[in-house]
């Protein structure tokens, strides 16, 4: 399906026109549902703002997810990141088949969206897929040539399976209030899916035999490719051929919404930033890995957007870090493979203006706060826009953290999505954005309870671990036992 820009320098469906895309929805992730995926046997989250209605342009929405490791917060990250990349239409990355829990045969994530219109209209839509590991039938050098990429993922013989996706919408359609139904269904055997009565609106009556055909050829390409059927471009492609239809329009807005307005920075895009080998520009018009470990080459179109992207970040940056600045240092001018002359940079840090080191002298917090400070600022600015990040705390002064997550809480517009360690923000963000991961697999995420409006949430949080009254939130430890293992080592 073509993309086109429109004139913020989106991405959009070409069946969206310029003036829909000037007034596309507000979309929020209202729920979150996790089943046998890495260590959840299942898990869900109810998001503040499906609890309390947001009128549309107004309101922010945090979620602050805390727990001891290994207790399922990188597990919701990482089932966010699977659907970023299904509603984009891309492709699921070979290592996420082994999210899948070992004793059960397949995953499956449910998320339930809410759509605001500027015009007071709101629909609802929740998509569920679930995922399973299918061997890959290629040679090792196929899948080493394939994990050369910037995600520094190891190759694996295994890929993800989608299947039995299910896309629900409710709300005002064709001037009738609609129940939460199945729009596209894939979990039965009714070609090219169920329900039929939702065939007249999205592939027609006169036509329906040639694109049953067509679309089953897509079911089985979106199956060996780990995407989407439902979103991959060459299925809304064929869905737009038959014309406009207020189903299809909710689809391409959450495609939409995929493309642009949805973002998640994982511990793997962080791991290249405390490696000291790439700083990950995260922008509203891309992704930008540069290489910090030596200069980096990059089209002149790619330097053109970072360019325009590093001032913005000195504004940020300089309130955050007194004194602190980055430049591109331009050091040759090299021949792209495509023929075209590029840029060879590196990333240059400057102290008051004065002393200039390479970027990569810098700490792994500094560096990582400009990796996603345009993120940061997009999300408090934008509220079609939702950000989550793994160990958002990793590496950033604990005042400085609480500052900018209280500041948000106050301010913001768009939807924050974290995982933390550090505990001051449960001192200066209300207890509703908070979250807790649980000892018992079967219900993962959950909130305390029996909070007085005048509780310190750390306080709570650390009588809740001693006690385990309520809600069993740490498995405990013994420091006795723990000293005890540790002598046994060098026995």
């Amino acid at each position: 399906m073509k993309l086109s820009l429109d004139s913020q320098n989106k991405m959009q469906p070409e069946f969206i026109t310029a003036e829909h895309s000037a007034r596309l929805p507000h979309v929020r992730i209202t729920k979150a549902t996790l089943e046998n995926f890495k260590n959840v046997e299942y898990g869900e989250i109810n998001f503040h703002c499906g609890k309390t209605f947001v009128p549309y342009g107004n309101g922010v929405d945090m979620l602050g997810l805390y727990g001891q490791n290994g207790s399922g917060k990188t597990a919701f990250i990482d089932a966010l990141y699977i659907l970023k990349q299904l509603l984009r239409g891309s492709k699921v990355q070979d290592l996420f088949s082994e999210c899948i829990a070992k004793d059960a045969p397949f995953a499956k994530l449910t998320f339930v969206f809410e759509l605001q219109y500027e015009d007071g209209r709101v629909r609802k839509a929740q998509y569920e897929f679930c995922l399973a590991p299918e061997e890959i039938r290629t040679s090792s050098e196929d899948r080493m040539e394939a994990a050369q990429d910037y995600s520094a993922t190891p190759a694996s013989k295994y890929r993800v399976r989608i299947f039995n996706e299910i896309l629900s919408e409710s709300g005002p359609f064709y001037g009738n209030d609609q129940r939460m139904n199945p729009v596209i269904d894939l979990s039965g055997d009714e070609l090219p899916f169920a329900p039929k009565s939702r065939h007249k609106f999205l592939i027609g009556q006169d036509k329906g035999a040639q694109k049953t055909v067509q679309l089953e050829v897509l079911k089985r390409l979106a199956s060996e490719r780990s995407q989407s059927f439902i979103f991959m471009p060459e299925t809304l492609k064929t869905l737009t051929e038959y014309g406009y239809s207020e189903y299809l329009q909710v689809i391409l807005e959450l495609n939409c919404y995929g493309l642009n307005y949805f973002f998640v920075v994982n511990t793997r895009s962080s791991g290249l930033i405390r490696l000291n080998l790439a700083l990950l520009l995260h922008t509203p018009k891309g992704s930008f890995p540069i290489q910090t470990d030596r200069p980096t080459s990059m089209p002149q179109e790619v330097f053109a957007n970072v360019s325009e992207y590093i001032p913005k970040v000195n504004t940020v940056i300089q309130k955050l870090i007194p004194g602190l600045s980055i430049e591109l240092q331009t050091i040759a001018q090299p021949v792209m493979k495509d023929g075209s002359v590029g840029q060879m940079v590196e990333v240059i840090a400057t102290r008051n203006g004065k002393t200039k080191l390479p970027l990569r002298d810098e700490s792994d917090g500094v560096r990582r706060m400009i990796s996603l400070l345009s993120l940061l600022t997009t999300a408090f600015n934008d509220p079609s826009f939702t950000l989550a990040i793994d160990e958002f705390d990793a590496g950033i002064f604990e005042y400085i953290f609480g500052e900018l997550l209280e500041m948000f809480a106050d301010q913001g517009m768009g939807q924050l999505i974290f995982t933390a360690h550090n505990l001051r923000p449960l001192e200066v963000i209300s207890k509703k954005f908070l979250f807790f991961t649980s000892t018992d697999p079967k219900n993962r995420y959950v909130q305390l309870k029996s909070i007085a409006r005048t509780n310190n949430m750390r306080n709570v949080y650390f009588r809740q671990i001693e006690s385990g009254d309520e809600e069993k939130v740490y498995n405990e430890t013994q420091r006795k036992e723990i000293e005890n293992a540790m002598r046994a080592v060098m026995e």
